[in-house]
């Protein structure tokens, strides 16, 4: 009893003692942790290093905002993808591409191919109620919000930015009222273009009848936004560009891009003044890297990484243990994404007119599963036509069933558009020409889609061109093209192998005519054409009792074919541009001349799959030949000049036989990989060829010699060449000349 009374005390002691002592510690919630990623275009890279670190650490991430390119490491994050995931997209993108609107010209339609040797600049304005309309913006972002639509494809039901893995908000800039506007719902796309939209560079969007531009004008560090969302404990990347040095600043455009810089550094100097104790501030060390340096993503990601690993003490006290670390890796991460069948497709009609076309060009995958890739390029097609500011696509559920809304924006600054060009030859031996041209294209103007194209020159020759191109509906591959043209040119008369001359022409060609073709593929164009011309020969310089005037009235037919799958033509890298044709010249109409002319030109650019690409080989071949020795000068072809038998004069040599041959090699100098770079090439050619005037006199032992050294530099006004030309006989020039390593048939 004694043993059984002492146990029981003994129990109520313990019972007593434990009941007394203070309860083990629970762990507190961890804090909110609110990441905020500022602006700076390709500086904004190192985000993704600075997240690296942080999933190292464990550290998880409880709400996010973001402006201009932390808006797109921001948005990528919070809808699941991993900083390896981004590392990967951003060092293997094509940003060249990227950052132009166009597809590749292989799949353009032949109607633009032919504008490229037109030497035009590649500006185009237009004309609308009753003014002058320039684009927005020098890109309208048409692949990158189509890149931005696909990656982000597994929220396209989310239009609740809440409810992604981590609530995220964006920040952009309505230009028109001067405020910020910050996206909490809608598609989380556009809204992220939004942002990024920097003035000049890239087009404004229009949301909710607002013209949003970066959020980096406003609020380029938004710790206000991630604050309001509820965040306790921040995290603030600026990855914001230095103000410029005053040695830096030396032109206009430098002064207005640091008048910018320096009220957007303003206002994020009053939002990190707002920072607590509590609060992390990262800087990465990016130095002088350029916003635009997209290629030094990597570089990027490894300076941000070192940065967020210099304040390592500080964020570690953020971490959490695993249980709360797989708790979040489980809820981060992408949505589950079944493509599916596309069940239908519908084409938003209210801001284009060219609804019908577009829908006919893309409906032809309904009922098939949903390829992004393939209907990314076949909307780059479509929107190669040339009509439409961007095109762009979202999924849409109908009841139980998916399909695909399209939606197509026209050109705010057409339908009638712009160009001009320009060209200049000299030869610094006092024989210099110019040429100013100007290109008013005006579109949409039946509901067939035809369009009315006409060209005017000074300079060289002067005169005017009309086409009237009408489609036999929009789109189509067949096509029906009344033209005229008038132009005055001047044409030098040289003896003795381009030696002497000895007079010079005023050539006087006036026609009117008309074609019909078909065009099977991008690639490839089947013509006829018959016209009805005078041309008339004025002598400006020589002996009038040695030369004399003339005038001749023809009527010819043509057929010919057009291959073209150049990828540049201007400086080309791979592809080739094939065209020939055959010209029936009869006595029909009034016409007064007899005669059949055969014409080939051929370029080539091999593509030899080398390991460096700044190694290109062109090669050339002109040939021409009246089939039964008819000589007039709608026979004749022309040789001379850079590329032409360099060395030369210009169009020194003529008759109607001709045939020439080049290999032209060249090589781009500097960083392959440059954003906004200007391309410089070096590079010489060799050449061959000559002109006869029967074809009798056609030999190989007969051929002409040439060669040049040039230095090419792709320009905004196009491509501008300083070259030395030698020829056989003693010719040699120095050429200045705007142009192409392409010499298009005149």
């Amino acid at each position: 009893m004694r043993r059984c009374l002492a146990l029981t005390a003994l129990l109520l002691l313990c019972t007593h003692a434990l009941a007394g002592a203070p309860s083990s510690p629970t762990p507190s919630a961890a804090p909110c942790v609110g990441l905020v990623l500022g602006g700076g275009g390709a500086r904004g890279a190192a985000h993704i290093g600075v997240l690296e670190v942080l999933e190292r650490e464990h550290i998880p991430v409880c709400r996010i905002s973001g402006t201009s390119m932390g808006s797109i490491v921001g948005g990528l994050y919070a809808a699941g993808y991993k900083p390896l995931e981004m590392q990967d997209i951003v060092t293997t993108l094509d940003w060249n591409d990227l950052f132009s609107d166009d597809p590749a010209r292989a799949e353009m339609p032949m109607r633009r191919k032919d504008n490229d040797y037109r030497y035009l600049l590649n500006f185009e304005v237009g004309y609308k109620n009753g003014r002058i309309v320039t684009p927005a913006g020098v890109v309208q972002g048409q692949k990158l919000l189509l890149l931005l639509r696909r990656l982000l494809l597994s929220t396209w039901d989310v239009h609740d930015f809440d409810q992604l893995s981590i609530p995220f908000r964006a920040v952009a800039t309505d230009i028109v009222a001067g405020k910020p506007v910050v996206f909490a719902s809608g598609d989380l796309a556009l809204s992220i273009r939004s942002s990024m939209s920097v003035p000049g560079a890239f087009a404004p969007t229009n949301v909710d009848d607002k013209l949003l531009v970066d959020g980096g004008l406003m609020d380029n560090v938004p710790i206000d936004v991630v604050r309001s969302m509820g965040a306790q404990r921040l995290i603030v990347v600026n990855v914001g560009s230095p103000l410029a040095t005053r040695d830096e600043l030396t032109n206009p455009v430098a002064v207005l891009n640091q008048m910018v810089s320096a009220l957007m550094e303003e206002k994020t100097q009053r939002q990190l003044q707002t920072l607590g104790p509590d609060d992390i501030l990262i800087t990465p060390a990016l130095g002088t890297m350029s916003a635009a340096e997209f290629n030094r993503g990597a570089e990027a990601i490894a300076i941000g990484r070192a940065a967020a690993e210099a304040v390592l003490p500080r964020l570690r006290a953020l971490s959490v243990g695993p249980e709360q670390w797989a708790n979040y890796v489980a809820q981060h991460r992408k949505r589950d994404f079944d493509p599916g069948l596309v069940a239908f497709l519908n084409v938003d009609t209210s801001h284009t007119d060219n609804a019908h076309y577009v829908e006919q060009r893309l409906s032809k995958d309904v009922g098939k599963p949903f390829d992004p890739a393939k209907l990314e390029k076949q909307i780059g097609s479509v929107y190669g036509a040339g009509e439409y500011q961007s095109i762009d696509y979202r999924l849409q559920q109908k009841d139980d069933e998916r399909g695909l809304l399209i939606i197509p924006r026209d050109k705010p600054w057409g339908p009638t558009y712009g160009k001009v060009g320009f060209e200049l030859n000299d030869d610094f031996k006092g024989r210099s020409e110019y040429l100013i041209s100007a290109q008013v294209t005006a579109t949409e103007i039946n509901r067939l889609g035809a369009e009315w194209r006409n060209t005017v020159w000074a300079g060289r020759f002067g005169g005017l061109e009309s086409e009237f191109y009408q489609p036999w509906g929009h789109g189509s591959s067949t096509y029906i093209m009344p033209f005229g043209l008038l132009r005055n040119e001047d044409y030098p008369y040289f003896v003795d192998n381009g030696n002497q001359q000895l007079a010079e022409y005023r050539i006087k060609r006036r026609y009117l005519g008309v074609e019909t073709g078909w065009t099977p593929s991008t690639n490839m164009r089947l013509y006829t054409s018959f016209s009805r011309g005078r041309d008339n020969g004025d002598l400006r310089i020589g002996n009038p009792a040695d030369f004399f005037n003339d005038t001749v009235d023809y009527s010819v037919a043509k057929i010919g074919i057009d291959w073209d799958n150049l990828d540049n033509a201007q400086f080309p890298t791979r592809g080739a541009h094939i065209n020939f044709d055959y010209d029936f010249y009869r006595p029909w109409l009034g016409g007064t001349k007899t005669g059949d002319v055969a014409r080939l030109d051929v370029d080539w650019v091999p593509d030899f799959g080398l390991a460096d690409s700044r190694y290109h080989l062109l090669l050339g071949l002109r040939a021409a030949s009246a089939i039964d020795n008819a000589n007039f000068f709608e026979t004749q072809s022309f040789l001379g000049g850079f590329l032409n038998l360099s060395g030369y004069p210009e169009r020194s040599l003529y008759g109607n036989q001709s045939a020439y041959a080049h290999a032209v090699l060249y090589r781009r100098t500097g960083r392959m990989d440059g954003i906004f770079s200007t391309p410089v090439y070096v590079g010489a050619s060799l050449e061959a060829g000559n002109t006869w005037h029967d074809k009798s006199q056609v030999e190989l032992n007969s051929l002409l010699y040439a060669g040049s050294l040039f230095l090419g530099i792709q320009t905004p006004l196009g491509p501008l060449f300083l070259s030395y030309g030698y020829g056989e006989g003693g010719h040699s020039s120095v050429y200045l000349t705007f142009g192409s390593l392409l010499r298009p048939r005149p």
